[in-house]
């Protein structure tokens, strides 16, 4: 009898792992099989169910094909016009591969891959005036039957019906090592400037206009999940994302990984891959990191995004901005971690009186107010023979920051 409960007590305790591991396992980065060759760069498209990868510095005129359900790379035809730093957009089972730069030559190139018929065909040039676009500085999106692409300040349609080229109504605004994206029918520009502006095009009504609160970094890759702008990569332990509405960042806790700058990311169901790149940081150079072959995975189907379709009684998203300021609790402390634009992350063990400073600061400064720095001291964490240490935390340096608050 006694034998007989031993034996159930371990089976239970064996469901009880197996469960605990798959539960575990959700949202987990996945390694899947490296790159034939390290790149920076490449343009990456999702059709039906497997992944294109395009050119890039490093691989310029190779075209790869990823199949997830048995982890192999398979080469195919090469681009014609061997590039990295393009753009590109898929329409069906057609992959449309825009601008770029080879060695110091920059590219209004408009070529189109069939992965059916796995050929390359060479389309009209995009009629840009100026020749010196180079690698990022051209972003390009799908709405309806036209392809928009919008290189530096000029910006064109190209219609898949007629094949011809139209000109639309120019943006007037800087942005460096910009990505575009479409949601809801909208073309968003998301790039490096000063204000953190981000720069959306209303098709139906032919105009620009411009929202707040964007990334501050460039040279990130940016995908589309459920209606959420998401950019994979961005942080070690978040998926960073944009919501359109509340103008602003919403941080989505993942399991650590690796930064990646100018990496390609697509999404395939459920399912996000973030492919090659570089090490994370803000000196962006077109030369592929050999340990960034690597591909990895991770499913987003059990992470709470804050554009997830939710049913009646669901509680609210997190708010994405800052708490008031006439916030009154300062009982207890609080680790403050603030993220920079370079992926580097700053830690400090504050009093909650501190941080609610702070971010009375942040508030205060994001409406154009007040001082580009705040003064943080580092109390305990001081070292060195020095009376005091203080941190000055630029604000334009800020991608994101997060309270801990505890009790002592």
């Amino acid at each position: 009898m006694k034998k007989w409960i031993v034996m159930m007590l371990l089976v239970i305790l064996s469901f009880t792992q197996i469960f605990q591991v798959a539960n575990a396992a959700k949202d987990e980065w996945n390694q899947l099989a490296d790159l034939p060759t390290a790149r920076i760069g490449a343009v990456a498209n999702a059709v039906d169910g497997k992944i294109y990868v395009i050119g890039g510095f490093n691989a310029l005129n190779e075209t790869l094909e990823y199949d997830p359900s048995t982890d192999k790379w398979t080469k195919k035809k090469d681009i014609p016009t061997g590039r990295g730093g393009a753009t590109s957009v898929t329409v069906g089972s057609k992959i449309y591969v825009l601008a770029g730069k080879h060695q110091g030559t920059t590219y209004d190139k408009f070529e189109v891959y069939d992965t059916k018929k796995d050929e390359w065909e060479t389309l009209p040039d995009i009629p840009f005036a100026s020749k010196s676009k180079g690698s990022y500085n051209v972003q390009a999106g799908v709405i309806g039957n036209k392809i928009y692409v919008l290189g530096g300040k000029e910006f064109f349609s190209y219609d898949l019906s007629k094949q011809t080229w139209k000109e639309e109504a120019s943006l007037n605004a800087k942005t460096a090592g910009a990505i575009g994206l479409v949601l809801d029918e909208k073309f968003y520009i998301f790039g490096k400037n000063d204000k953190r502006e981000v720069f959306e095009y209303n098709a139906t009504k032919e105009v620009w206009s411009t929202k707040k609160k964007g990334i501050a970094s460039g040279y990130l890759s940016g995908v589309i999940y459920k209606n959420n702008v998401i950019f994979p990569a961005s942080s070690p332990r978040k998926l960073y994302v944009y919501d359109t509405e509340q103008e602003g960042l919403v941080g989505v806790d993942v399991l650590y990984h690796n930064m990646r700058i100018g990496a390609s990311s697509v999404v395939i169901g459920d399912t996000l891959y973030v492919i090659g790149g570089r090490e994370y940081n803000v000196n962006y150079t077109e030369i592929a990191d050999k340990n960034y072959k690597s591909v990895i995975s991770i499913s987003l189907k059990d992470l709470e995004f804050p554009n997830n379709t939710e049913t009646p009684g669901d509680k609210d998203p997190e708010p994405t901005t800052p708490p008031k300021d006439d916030t009154t609790d300062e009982d207890g402390d609080a680790l403050l971690i603030i993220t920079m634009v370079n992926g580097l992350q700053k830690e400090y063990d504050l009093s909650m009186k501190e941080v609610n400073a702070f971010l009375s600061w942040y508030k205060k400064r994001d409406a154009g107010e007040g001082p580009g720095f705040y003064e943080i001291d580092e109390h305990d964490n001081n070292k060195g023979p020095f009376e005091s240490k203080k941190d000055y935390v630029v604000f334009n340096n800020i991608l994101m920051f997060e309270v801990n608050k505890y009790k002592k």
